[in-house]
């Protein structure tokens, strides 16, 4: 590995000496050009480039040292088609299925119904994020449960779908749409939710950490911003 990373600085280094000494490598001034000229590209273009081309090169030389148990972790991206129906029943409200594939083929079918929030609040009503959310380093699947119209704000509310490796499928946790507006803290490997204070402005923070049993609890902590 060390032997290729030094033949990559040798060219690297050699190619910016020959761009140095090429006579081709010029501007013209603005009355020069025309609309026929080929694009020209400067010196410093050239070795910004090169050494770019160079940092690549070792990122992917230290990708490949990494530890085999690093690789893959996380690197689940789901295709995912959402059927939404019931739009205008309010009990016990909209519903969705969810199908998961992966490699063209259905993993799993998620299936759920929100609250019966009125029909204009539906339109994010069965959108998809995904995410590790339970930070064990696969990715989670997140249906959107529509708009909470709560006073003078709103709430938006999702579904969890966690991925279980083990079993290679996704269970619910219920208590993630206890979430309102939900965020992921990745440094603190927990999650928070806020929602607007009376005074239209101050963001009101709350954390949630998930529990062993796969449930998720509010650890009573809060904050504004």
């Amino acid at each position: 590995m060390k032997h290729r990373q030094m033949i990559v600085k040798a060219i690297v280094v050699a190619a910016i000496i020959g761009l140095a000494s090429c006579d081709w490598i010029k501007t013209k001034s603005d009355t020069e050009r025309d609309s026929t000229a080929f694009s020209e590209v400067t010196f410093d273009q050239e070795a910004a480039e090169l050494a770019e081309a160079a940092k690549a090169v070792e990122a992917a030389e230290q990708a490949e040292a990494a530890p085999a148990q690093e690789e893959g972790l996380g690197a689940e991206e789901w295709d995912i088609s959402v059927r939404t129906f019931d739009l205008d029943s309010q009990e016990p409200g909209p519903g969705y299925e969810a199908i998961i594939r992966r490699d063209g083929k259905a993993l799993q079918v998620a299936e759920g119904r929100t609250e019966g929030y009125p029909e204009d609040m539906l339109q994010p009503f069965g959108n998809v994020w995904q995410a590790d959310v339970n930070f064990d380093g696969h990715t989670d699947v997140m249906i959107c449960l529509g708009l909470e119209p709560v006073s003078d704000q709103v709430f938006i509310r999702y579904d969890a779908w966690i991925y279980n490796p083990a079993n290679d499928n996704f269970t619910l946790a219920p208590s993630f749409r206890g979430i309102i507006n939900p965020e992921i803290d990745k440094k603190e490997h927990r999650m928070l939710g806020h929602y607007i204070a009376r005074d239209g402005k101050t963001k009101v923070y709350n954390a949630y950490y998930w529990q062993s049993d796969g449930d998720i609890k509010p650890i009573g902590q809060s904050w504004n911003e």
